[in-house]
């Protein structure tokens, strides 16, 4: 099972498109930013998901200092929608912490999810 911290705005949103396209093979795992770091450096929750306005500050902001900038990534700012091509780079490289805009969670998560699973 795949677990996946929750963290930043509208984390039942999140949560529930996280179900919506993981197949049953994902666990979503509704917590702070600060927990989902610690629990990401114990290997515990296999990636984070948050969301922000911008999708690059709060999102992921705490993420990227404690667990390092190379471990993540915005995958859709404020107007922007997630790109399939994007993911899956960013997943080849290795992110496993992603931050994306309140206003197009539904969109992202299904694209991350989507591309989790295949990987």
């Amino acid at each position: 099972m795949i677990q996946i911290a929750i963290g930043g705005l509208e984390k039942k949103r999140i949560e529930a498109a996280i179900l919506e396209h993981g197949e049953g093979r994902v666990n979503p795992i509704v917590t702070t930013d600060m927990a989902a770091a610690r629990e990401i450096k114990a290997g515990k929750v296999d990636y984070y998901f948050g969301a922000c306005n911008s999708g690059g500050g709060a999102a992921i902001s705490i993420l990227i200092g404690m667990v390092g900038y190379s471990k993540c990534c915005t995958v859709a700012k404020n107007g922007q929608r997630a790109k399939e091509e994007d993911v899956k780079k960013y997943l080849e490289e290795g992110k496993i912490c992603f931050g994306m805009a309140v206003e197009n969670i539904e969109d992202t998560v299904a694209v991350l999810v989507r591309n989790i699973l295949a990987k």
